[in-house]
């Protein structure tokens, strides 16, 4: 193996190895030691002290996340109503309303008007029980509930109504100081709700509505067989109302938000860290929407019209349990300006609220770049967002053809291959020249060993002569390089995956776990057998002895156990779809090989 071929080998491992630092989703291993003081939930009308509250936790802890905290005092219009403080309860118990469609169940509480939780018709809670459709519960924190408008909170009874056939539903209730509020859910095709607002000033004076929240509800992890060291799902994404399209993407930030020092080499600090047990920071500029989402599922809550909403707080609770900082639940709220109502104006907000699957072929219906939630890149390789979009499209379309996603990866990985068939074969007989003219470049290095630049010349001009280029052995490698991380950005999280089955495989979206060891591994951590990585490591082992080299014979051996090694213990535990891909990919390598060695030159 030259070294050209050398360095894009180490290449391609070091950026899968740093895949989740790259895209902003490494976890740091260390262990976490509570905060003494924790940091309660501040009361809704007391926000200049929350803040102080929050700030003194920050400072005893180091954190370096941003948190701020605005505090406007302005004197409001003679005869001004400002809103009571809540009422509380009327009843004891809320009442659950269910709106239905084809896609889904939503539960809509008298407490607050908020939905309390969304069952997923399509999608199994578990592979187990077929009839065990997927709940997001939002009981701990309900979506869609109101913050910040005394007498409109979950605190609040509404009166609720169902309209026509399930499908739409009107929440009442008129404060104490005359405000009334009118909201109406309605559910839409593919899992997207509509959200209307209407607040009425019944009284005789301008009234004040305070700048108020609006919340979604928390998301966790999906059960999952499998933890992937280095890949976190849970995150919250943003999109400034700037005009542009740049996501902020707050999983980047939680490491330090929660007060990890040091990023990813933290874990070498002699001292522990002292991690906060939840922690919530601003956007600071106005959205156009906020998401919250896991591995395969998303709720978006983004204004119509043109409101936008003026702030979004980002919430995240730390996982306890864990060794590791490890995020437990996600949440966000979207922030509503202040603003002032005269006698018998009325103000309408609209929102679209979508609680669903992250499916491509749904949320690239959405307008306001919605569907970014998936399928990101980094700012400088917008590129590279199309190249999975282009796969991810082409494997839903063989899909639809052949309704098995095992044998869709196969044939895409087929097409892949043919598609690039003519460069890997210029780059495969580039080095067969080159190993043939391998005795001419040592001779040439043994004459002229006391003087390099004349050695250099002498050996480009023979690599003229016989019609060789030694970047090409290059070529095949870094083609392959962009496809892979593609297609690992494509199948690691896509939803169509899940529960999906092939031959021995009952998840596509796992590892393949034919037996359990009942145990872990010392040091590598393996608890289960998985049989595609071992396929992976001879398949590249194969393809390595079969490949013409150049370079150092005990370099070349080295590298032909070395490389296929470092990939097995990297992707041991990835996705078997993953591993189907990468193992149909090299033994197709390995097939143009065995032809070309076959072919009189």
């Amino acid at each position: 193996m030259n070294k050209q071929e050398t360095v894009v080998v180490v290449m391609l491992f070091v950026l899968l190895l740093g895949w989740g630092y790259l895209s902003g989703k490494a976890k740091t291993s260390v262990d976490a030691v509570p905060v003494e003081e924790q940091v309660k939930e501040p009361n809704q009308e007391s926000v200049p002290k929350a803040g102080e509250v929050l700030a003194e936790a920050l400072s005893k802890t180091n954190v370096t996340a941003k948190v701020e905290v605005a505090v406007s005092i302005e004197k409001e219009p003679a005869n001004t109503v400002v809103l009571p403080g809540d009422e509380g309860h009327a009843s004891e118990s809320p009442e659950i309303y269910t709106l239905t469609s084809d896609e889904a169940d939503v539960m809509v509480s008298s407490w607050g008007g908020s939905v309390t939780s969304v069952r997923l018709k399509k999608y199994q809670q578990t592979l187990d029980l077929v009839d065990d459709s997927l709940v997001l519960d939002f009981s701990s924190q309900p979506a869609l509930a109101l913050s910040g408008l005394p007498g409109l909170s979950s605190n609040n009874d509404f009166v609720v109504s169902i309209v026509g056939t399930n499908r739409s539903v009107v929440i009442k209730r008129t404060t104490s100081a005359g405000l009334d509020f009118k909201r109406t859910i309605t559910l839409g095709a593919d899992y997207l709700i509509k959200v209307r607002d209407v607040y009425v000033n019944s009284g005789t004076d301008p009234m004040v509505l305070p700048s108020h929240s609006i919340s979604m509800g928390p998301m966790k992890m999906e059960n999952t067989k499998t933890s992937t060291r280095g890949l976190s799902y849970l995150d919250v994404d943003t999109l400034p109302d700037s005009g542009g399209a740049t996501v902020k993407r707050w999983s980047k930030e939680f490491n330090s938000m929660f007060g990890m020092q040091g990023g990813v080499m933290s874990c070498v600090n002699s001292a522990p860290t002292v991690l906060l047990d939840d922690v919530k920071g601003k956007v600071g500029v106005p959205v156009m929407w906020a998401a919250v989402k896991n591995k395969f599922f998303v709720q978006i809550l983004s204004p119509l019209g043109e409101e936008t909403a003026s702030d979004c707080d980002v919430m995240a609770v730390r996982d306890l349990s864990s060794k590791r900082l490890s995020v437990a639940t996600v949440s966000a709220d979207l922030l509503f300006a202040k603003r002032i109502l005269e006698p018998g104006a009325s103000f309408d907000r609209e929102m679209e609220y979508y609680v669903g699957p992250k499916k491509f072929a749904i949320l690239s219906k959405l307008d306001k770049h919605r569907d970014k939630i998936m399928l990101h890149s980094w700012k400088r390789f917008g590129w590279f967002r199309s190249v999975c979009v282009l796969l991810l499209k082409t494997l839903n379309a063989i899909y639809m053809v052949i309704p098995n996603y095992g044998v869709a990866i196969i044939l895409l990985t087929v097409i892949v291959r043919v598609l690039f068939w003519p460069i890997t074969h210029k780059g495969t007989e580039n080095m067969k020249k080159m190993q043939a003219i391998q005795p001419l470049v040592t001779e040439l290095k043994e004459k002229y060993k006391d003087n390099p630049q004349k050695m250099q010349k002498a050996t480009m001009a023979l690599y003229k002569e016989h019609k060789v280029n030694p970047m090409l052995g290059c070529l095949p490698m870094l083609v392959q390089i962009p496809v892979f991380i593609a297609l690992f950005t494509v199948l690691r999280s896509a939803v169509e995956l899940r529960f999906a089955d092939f031959l021995w495989i009952k998840d596509l979206s796992e590892p393949e776990r034919l037996f359990e060891f009942g145990f872990a591994l010392p040091i590598i951590g393996w608890d289960a057998f998985n049989i595609l990585p071992l396929i992976m490591t001879g398949t590249m082992v194969l393809q390595q002895k079969l490949t013409p080299t150049s370079g150092d014979a005990q370099q070349q051996k080295m590298m032909a156990v070395m490389m296929p090694v470092m990939m097995l213990f990297l992707l041991y535990n990835m996705a078997s779809a993953l591993m189907l891909y990468w193992s149909v990919s090299q033994s197709l390598a390995i097939l143009q090989l065995v032809m070309q060695r076959r072919k009189k030159t």
